[in-house]
């Protein structure tokens, strides 16, 4: 399901002319208002929030949340519950079945690790075993193995290998030094773990300096494609199961990843950018070698369909066509995406034959609805709603609009309008998304919606760099970090207020990560005549966030962000800390602090600045809280805060 998105460039290593009149729902003269929800309806973590299928579709695992209490709800095909695991407040980011007779819990921590001779924080990886019979026990990857650090660096899927269930997780060794067990370094190697027992093996050495590794496991277990890439020059290649290269190239920024097996398991499928053609191509290459052949051309990739063995079934377009593997036919799913027009659907899980899935809607009058079906009879049922307090008309109407931006590119944005008020000259808050190589989508979004249910329309346009169309739009983007792309954000709002849709002279801007620096640079870089701006987590002097990145040595990681930001750009006249004194509203920082993306020290800086040219700012610490606001009461305090200070200065009435 979409979730709000706060990455930052995958945490790094992320005058108008109008395209004719936008169709919008009447709004009848007797229409009232739903009475507004309380914030915590929006800031909750929803009731439901993923769900999985067994390999054999004789259970659902639900991930739940219920008094701030995760849990994970087992079901059977019927719907009856069948166990129940309470996970209290764990941040987790995933569950998986191991065959039918447990579920692996992938959660996260904010925490501190030896290594070399000082400690560092991150937001490390844990994954837990949880059986459901009772008398096996829990079972905690890599936990107090002396040899291996105590976390998770990367899961690579779950194998049935000889009889018994095998995961397999990328670690960090551990060696002894000073007297004290430290991390090596932070170049992973692949271990094979037994699910049942937690014993560890490791199959696959770590990668050697400046160098990047990752693995394909087959369905017995064993690698069968290995991919190297230079993280100096970007040049890479693929090794098979008997060490023998069956593929070469380069591609400077390292975009070259192993996707899976062929529907036959006997070739490789792999994905990789072209610089020429400026889109992603997905390659298909036997294992034993040959020539690539490109496969899914002329197709923008939405949903990669994985079987439970690495081997890809199929995908879904971005267009909605499911286009499945030779052999994998399945009417009934294609059907389902063929002729649900409601509003945003995805597909969550499925059993390795397709037989059974379980899909996810969210749209205009539904806040999520989880489903089950059984493709063979087309028959489904209701697992579960997300938001079982936000439904109707208490969820504003959502509808995709088009622009042109100044330039004539013609640009999407998502509305949002209030319930019950007619679409006119209605206060405004613009809110752009994250990453900034994200999307916002025809779908319920807690934040949108908590804005529209206090009256304020709300814009969330995907600008230029957004992944909403296709790779060239992405790379328009490039090097317009404060420029074009923060352009396009003000041409939303100038175009919907030409509409008579929304008050640009009534507007605020709003957003998280990214979005939190285009906000900032909102009422600093460009003044569109906001009224306020909030920045969530955001990223504000580019120079400091980015110190290492580019700090002058040539590698892949570097390369990707200056074409992000511009090679040679003045990183100053991009960053709203060096431009605070341009500030043209009030400003808002919210930062979690133990945000491990986005230093605090961030808006710390973005304050400061502020401040010294003696402008209104008012910065919040959420104590504990991490990039991507996990917690119930800090997201709900967040926006109760956001929402507080929108009212203040831009009132809805």
């Amino acid at each position: 399901m979409k979730t709000k998105t706060f990455a930052l460039i995958g945490a790094k290593l992320g005058m108008l002319a109008t395209t004719g009149a936008i169709a919008l729902a009447a709004v009848p003269a007797n229409a009232q208002a739903p009475a507004a929800l309380p914030i915590e309806a929006y800031g909750a973590l929803p009731a439901l929030e993923e769900a999985v299928i067994s390999r054999s579709g004789a259970y659902t695992a639900m991930l739940m949340t219920a008094n701030n209490q995760r849990q994970i709800l087992v079901v059977d095909s019927s719907g009856a519950p069948v166990k129940q695991f309470v996970v209290g407040d764990a941040k987790v980011r995933g569950i998986d079945w191991v065959g039918d007779e447990a579920i692996l819990l992938r959660r996260t921590e904010t925490d501190t690790v030896a290594y070399g001779a000082g400690q560092n924080k991150g937001e490390w990886a844990r994954a837990n075993v949880l059986p459901l019979d009772d008398n096996r026990d829990v079972v905690s990857i890599f936990a107090e193995q002396r040899s291996i650090a105590n976390f998770v660096a990367g899961f690579d899927g779950i194998r049935e290998v000889e009889g018994r269930w095998k995961g397999f997780f990328r670690g960090y060794r551990m060696g002894r030094r000073s007297g004290e067990d430290r991390i090596l370094h932070f170049r992973p190697a692949l271990f094979s773990v037994d699910l049942s027992t937690g014993e560890a093996e490791q199959v696959a050495y770590p990668a050697g300096e400046n160098e990047f590794r990752s693995w394909l496991v087959g369905d017995e277990g064993k690698i069968v494609a290995t991919l190297f890439i230079d993280q100096k020059s970007g040049s890479w290649r693929i090794e098979n199961e008997g060490g023998k290269t069956i593929v070469r190239d380069k591609q400077e920024e390292g975009r070259i990843s192993l996707v899976g097996l062929d529907a036959s398991g006997s070739s490789l499928i792999y994905r990789s950018y072209d610089d020429d053609l400026a889109e992603t191509t997905y390659l298909t290459l036997p294992l034993a070698g040959g020539e690539p052949r490109e496969v899914w051309a002329d197709e923008e990739v939405h949903r990669l369909i994985h079987g439970d063995d690495g081997r890809v079934l199929g995908i879904v377009s971005r267009s909605r066509e499911v286009m499945l593997s030779e052999g994998q036919e399945n009417p009934a799913l294609s059907e389902l995406y063929a002729k649900w027009t409601a509003g945003d659907i995805d597909l969550e899980s499925w059993t390795p034959d397709l037989s059974a899935v379980v899909f996810a809607t969210s749209g205009n009058y539904d806040s999520g609805t989880w489903y089950r079906m059984d493709t063979t009879s087309g028959a489904r049922a209701m697992l579960g709603l997300e938001r079982p307090f936000v439904q109707g008309l208490a969820i504003g109407k959502i509808q995709t609009v088009e622009f042109e931006a100044s330039d004539g590119l013609t640009i999407e944005a998502i509305l949002t309008l209030p319930s019950g008020k007619e679409a006119k000259d209605l206060p405004v808050v613009v809110l752009p998304h994250g990453g900034p190589t994200s999307r916002d989508e025809e779908a319920f979004d807690w934040w949108a919606q908590a804005f529209a249910s206090r009256g304020y329309a709300v814009i969330q346009p995907n600008f230029r760099g957004s992944t909403n169309i296709d790779d060239s739009f992405v790379e328009a983007g490039d090097g317009e970090w404060g420029g074009k792309m923060q352009t396009d954000i003000g041409d939303s709002l100038r175009a919907l207020a030409e509409r008579g849709i929304v008050d640009a002279d009534r507007a605020c801007i709003v957003g998280a990560s990214y979005g939190g620096y285009s906000a900032l640079a909102g009422v600093t870089i460009h003044q569109n005549g906001y009224r306020c701006a909030v920045g969530v987590n955001g990223v504000y002097d580019i120079e400091d966030f980015f110190r290492y990145e580019l700090s002058g040595q040539s590698s892949i990681l570097s390369r990707g962000i200056e074409r992000l930001v511009g090679e040679g750009t003045n990183l100053d006249a991009i960053s709203p800390t060096a431009q605070a004194s341009k500030a043209s509203a009030p400003v808002l920082l919210v930062h979690g602090r133990d945000d491990t993306v986005v230093p605090f020290a961030q808006s710390v800086l973005m304050e400061d600045a502020l401040q010294d040219a003696g402008k209104p700012v008012t910065l919040i610490e959420l104590k504990g809280e991490d990039h991507w606001l996990s917690q119930a009461d800090s997201r709900t305090a967040m926006l109760k805060a956001a929402v507080a200070f929108v009212e203040k200065h831009n009132p809805a009435d």
